[in-house]
């Protein structure tokens, strides 16, 4: 009987040996690359830097890292790999993500990051826009005598433009005070 017992843990034991972390396998290229840049490896790598290793498929933590990294690379529109047995097959975020219960957030989050860089770009237009049209001056401020009363406004040519009762008011007979 405690044979059999020992055998089970041992066989238990070797079932359960220390696997890399499933992040690990990943990483991401520029899509862009030139064979210049490749031959002369000119280029950024980005990962998840995982170096852990587990009886399970991600360690601790790690399935919500592989799901940030997916979602900011493929919101920068990388080439991202994953690596298995020296093989590496590039595919999009979301395809990567298929094979893990978070693919609707992978998913979901470059369509969300997407959409904030396009925003991001439209007001950046806008305010360059805004900056190059040429600025309309305020109406200098004038004081001037109309009858017996003094109001302040602005001049529009030879009139000059003042407000009464929050009413515009417009006459050419003023004397400037």
């Amino acid at each position: 009987m405690a044979a059999n017992t020992t055998a089970a843990k041992t066989a238990q034991a070797d079932a359960d040996e220390l696997k890399p972390c499933e992040c690990a396998a990943y990483d991401a290229l520029p899509a862009d690359l030139t064979e210049e840049q490749v031959a002369s490896g000119d280029y950024e790598v980005f990962t998840t830097g995982c170096t852990a290793t587990t009886k399970r498929q991600f360690a601790p933590g790690h399935d919500a890292k592989l799901k940030s990294a997916l979602i900011r690379w493929g919101a920068l529109g990388l080439d991202i790999r994953r690596n298995e047995g020296g093989v590496a097959t590039s595919a999009s975020a979301d395809k990567h993500a298929a094979r893990y219960a978070f693919a609707h957030m992978v998913t979901a989050g470059v369509k969300r990051a997407e959409a904030k860089a396009a925003e991001k770009a439209r007001k950046a237009e806008e305010r360059a826009a805004r900056k190059a049209a040429p600025k309309a001056k305020a109406p200098k401020k004038v004081t001037a005598k109309v009858g017996r009363a003094t109001f302040t406004g602005h001049m529009d040519g030879d009139h000059f433009v003042y407000e009464v009762k929050g009413k515009e008011r417009r006459t050419l007979k003023f004397q400037a005070a």
